[in-house]
This record gives C-alpha cells, structure tokens and sequence, in this order.
C-alpha cells in the first residue's frame, strides 16, 4: 500500500513525463550560415512558434550544413529523425523530380511573378509531389534571382565561352551551361570560397545576397547581373510528423509558417537591394548582361533541356506547369 507521500511522488512524476511527452520537438536542418536570411526567418519561426504554443512546441535549427549535405537532410527528414530541413529546388530535383521543372532559364519576369506563381496552383502541384515522397511542402521560401561573380565580365553570351563555373551535380543545369559554350564543374556549396581563391574556376552563380554572406567578393574581381533563373529554398517537413500533430497544433504551425516566408522573402529583398552597393564598395566591378543576349541565352539553354526535363517530369506535369506559368 503506497503512503501518501509516495502518492503524491507518483503522481507528480506522471504529471512530469505528461508535459515531457506533450511537448512537440521540431529539428530544422539548412545549409546556410547563421548570418543568412534563412536562419535569421527560421529564428522567427522558432521564436513565435514556442510563444503562440506556450511551450508546447520546441524549436531546434542546425545552421550551416551541421547535420549534413541537403540530401542527407532530406534522407533525415524522410526517415524521421528530424522534421523539416531546407534546399534549393535544384539540389532536391534529383530526389523529387518535378522540382525540375524550376529548372528552366528566365521562367519569372520579376519576384512577384515568381512568388504569385509558387503560392498558387502551380505551387500546389509541386507540393503534391513532395507528398508522394513522404513530404509535406512548408513553403518556397526565396533566394532570388541568380547571378555570377567571376574573374572576368560575363558581359555577352559570347563571354561564356570556356567559362569554368560551379554547377549543382544536375545533369540538366550541366546540359544548359554546355549548351552555351561555358564548362560547369560539380562541386559542393562549402567548396566554392577555396575553389575560386584557388583558380580552380573562373566563377560561380548564385543569388546576390549570397555573394555577400559567403564572401565570395574576396577572390573574385567581377560580377555580371545576369538574372538567369530562379531557385526556390523549398522548405519541407516529414508528412507522418505533421500528421501527427493535432488539427490546432497544424494550424498554428502552418500560421507560423506562412508568416516566416513572408518575412523571409523580405529579408532577401533587403539583403539584395543592399548588396550591389557592398560588392562596389569591395572594389569589384559590376557589369549587367543585356537583355537581348539574356534571351537568347534562355532559348539556347531551354531548348537543350526541355526533353531531358520533359523525361523526368512526365509530359502532362510539364505542360500543367507551363499553362500555370501563362495565367
């Protein structure tokens, strides 16, 4: 017979692990440094979440490629062992094909468009194939649009020629870069900065901001406002966990969710706008590609990579992509 003290002992341990056990862990892996955009919403997400909850859920964010590559991460997520992770669009397409269709030069006109297309329908269809995968689509969350920083202009579509650039390991993104003369070598993010301060390639593309926050500026003399395509951050979860969660606890952290892609894309633009002036200030020399070798280079790049995009996408998904792109 338990004495009343040890009742109480009981009852008060059983009290304990029921609020342990109430509380939902969320474990964000990304790629990118503390400095970021991305970390910086994802702190909002965790901070916000953890108020709105009152505690009943707990934020956890590895930064910088803590726990691995973003496929490892996505193997991470898909397994279980940790709930949402972040990747650029093109480094998650060989894994979830559709994702391919992102792939494509000059696809957007302007952020909006870009934004206004992936919130949509089109963004649906996207997220609807992540979920055949085991993933729940959290949102596109931005980068912006892509340029290069080099060591020489990228001035006209002739300049690419012989160009050693960093690509994705994406046999669709190296089948484009042929296309135009220029020779893309698959390397990691993390071995950009030593590959350029090396010579070990002429240059790499990314968003603006990123020239900024990885520092490229410090090996590279130029940068070339190409704008040739637009790679979403896809920020995505373990379908079973949000599952899982109960109908308020999804709704607050799909509010949650929302409101951090917002704020995330304006960081990105903020981060941008100021971008230009630090890359000058730095002493590199910035040169812009017109628009008519911008469109030409788009022709000449989707033109070698519709079939290979078609094949791994299917035929219907492709077109239903592209009648989204046109309203």
């Amino acid at each position: 017979m338990k004495t009343p003290f040890l009742a109480a002992l009981t009852l008060a341990a059983s009290l304990l692990a029921t609020t342990s056990m109430a509380q939902t862990v969320i474990r964000i892996a990304h790629a990118q440094p503390e400095s970021s955009p991305l970390h910086q919403a994802m702190e909002h997400f965790r901070q916000t979440l953890e108020e709105r909850s009152n505690g009943g859920f707990e934020v956890e964010i590895y930064a910088g490629g803590q726990l691995g590559s973003v496929t490892e991460t996505l193997d991470l997520v898909q397994s279980g062992n940790i709930q949402m992770a972040t990747g650029a669009s093109v480094n998650l397409s060989p894994s979830i094909p559709e994702l391919g269709v992102l792939d494509q030069f000059l696809l957007f006109s302007d952020e909006e468009h870009a934004r206004a297309t992936l919130d949509g329908p089109a963004g649906d269809a996207l997220n609807a194939a992540m979920e055949t995968r085991g993933l729940a689509g959290m949102g596109f969350l931005e980068l912006g649009f892509r340029s290069f920083s080099g060591n020489r202009a990228l001035d006209s579509l002739a300049a690419f020629q012989g160009f050693r650039l960093r690509s994705a390991d994406n046999p669709v993104q190296i089948a484009a870069w042929r296309a135009i003369g220029a020779v893309p070598l698959p390397l990691a993010w993390g071995e950009i900065y030593s590959s350029l301060q090396q010579g070990l390639i002429d240059g790499q593309e990314s968003a603006l901001s990123s020239m900024v926050v990885e520092r490229f500026y410090e090996v590279q003399s130029n940068v070339s406002l190409t704008g040739h395509i637009y790679w979403p951050e896809v920020w995505f979860a373990n379908l079973d966990f949000v599952n899982s969660l109960s109908e308020d606890e999804r709704a607050l952290m799909r509010e949650v969710a929302a409101e951090t892609v917002t704020l995330q894309r304006q960081l990105v633009a903020e981060a941008n706008a100021a971008t230009l002036a630090q890359l000058t200030e730095a002493g590199l020399e910035v040169t812009e590609l017109p628009a008519e070798d911008r469109q030409q280079m788009a022709a000449t790049m989707n033109a070698a990579i519709e079939s290979l995009i078609r094949e791994r996408v299917g035929d219907a998904f492709f077109d239903q992509f592209s009648a989204y792109l046109a309203q």
